[in-house]
């Protein structure tokens, strides 16, 4: 018969899990209970979410989902983040908790990045990455470039035809 706790826990992490297709494993062991609240609060307000439980129940959820192969990585200490639709911004929140920490921890395990398993040096580059809301402010910038050169080519005809009306008058006031 299952432990009850167990059952309860694999209910909220098959809730927790939902469809996501990004999640990364960290080591989180070296974080003292505060320091792993912190973190949460840091990673939930990226738009992530934190769950640490024992491995074997992890184990469970990521093969229901079709990630099977993370046997060697679930060894030891392990947190599950899940990521919603910007992957970047939790990975660049544990990175910058990483930079503050005395001890460089968490540490990256690996993880899923849209449905393909990266390794842990993937966690790094990931944190590089712009965030969507730098990507979108990119792309409008992207855009509005061609249009305002549009504007500054159709406003100089006129600022040139105030220009020579300008020099006639003056060229009239020098004559009278």
């Amino acid at each position: 018969m299952a432990n009850p706790r167990n059952a309860a826990s694999l209910t909220e992490l098959r809730e927790a899990m939902g469809d996501a297709k990004t999640f990364f494993l960290v080591d989180y062991q070296g974080l003292t209970a505060a320091e792993v609240g912190s973190l949460r609060k840091k990673i939930r307000g990226s738009g992530g979410r934190m769950v640490v439980a024992k491995n074997t129940l992890i184990n469970v959820i990521l093969k229901e989902h079709g990630a099977d192969n993370f046997g060697d990585v679930l060894q030891g200490p392990t947190a599950l983040v899940l990521v919603g639709d910007d992957v970047a911004a939790p990975v660049k929140a544990i990175t910058e908790y990483i930079k503050d920490h005395p001890k460089d921890l968490p540490v990256a395990k690996g993880g899923m990045l849209q449905g393909s398993k990266v390794a842990a040096d993937a966690f790094e580059r990931i944190s590089k990455l712009p965030t969507r809301e730098q990507v979108y402010s990119q792309l409008v910038g992207v855009l509005q470039a061609p249009l305002q050169q549009l504007v500054g080519v159709l406003e100089g005809p006129q600022r040139n035809l105030v220009g020579v009306v300008q020099n006639y008058s003056e060229k009239l006031k020098e004559a009278a």
